[in-house]
């Protein structure tokens, strides 16, 4: 399933630069906040975004975007409780998340090649947590609206093609099966229109 859903928003996402529109593809670093911080301390290097925009205004974008952000921790002698079981050990801590959200941005005019933007995206978040210990794997996955404001700048290097440094704020809302995933985004990355 999640093949598929790669690929059709990479068609949607190439398919749209020829249409008035932008693709954004940017190597995210992540550092974890809230629930997600107590479970995993540590910044992750793992990921990708993807972004598609179509602009809708002179300054302002409507589109979609799809992260995978990849959490990783191991944490020594500690005491994994569920319910009313309890295993101390070596414990491997990992979570994915992968946001797609349907968003808006709103690029400032500027005289030279730099413009800075700001944006707000809504949409859901797909949370894998799992903890290994030993031959024991404890995984919890589910779905959370989330929200996500963001600030950037955009570097027009020419001929369609621009460099783009930004800053994300993802905010998962707590659901039963586990509390609401937060975590900021620093995205480094490339955007191709033809606009």
């Amino acid at each position: 399933m999640k093949k598929i859903i790669m690929f059709l928003l990479a068609i949607v996402c190439v398919g749209g630069v020829f249409a008035q529109g932008s693709f954004t593809a940017s190597y995210p670093i992540s550092i974890p906040m809230g629930d997600l911080s107590d479970y995993i301390g540590e910044p992750s290097f793992r990921g990708f975004t993807m972004e598609f925009a179509k602009r809708q205004k002179k300054n302002l974008d409507i589109g979609l975007e799809f992260s995978w952000h990849t959490f990783y921790e191991r944490q020594d002698k500690k005491v994994f409780t569920e319910g009313t079981a309890s295993i101390s050990g070596i414990q491997y801590r990992y979570t994915n998340s992968m946001p797609l959200l349907a968003g808006v941005k709103y690029y400032k005019e500027t005289d030279g090649n730099f413009q800075f933007f700001g944006g707000f995206g809504l949409g859901t978040l797909y949370v894998n947590r799992s903890t290994d210990l030993g031959l024991y794997r404890i995984t919890n996955e589910t779905w959370q609206f989330a929200i996500r404001p963001e600030l950037g700048v955009l570097f027009k290097a020419g001929s369609g093609v621009s460099g783009v440094l930004g800053a994300k704020y993802y905010a998962g809302f707590g659901t039963d099966d586990l509390d609401g995933q937060s975590y900021i985004s620093i995205n480094l990355g490339l955007m191709f229109s033809n606009f």
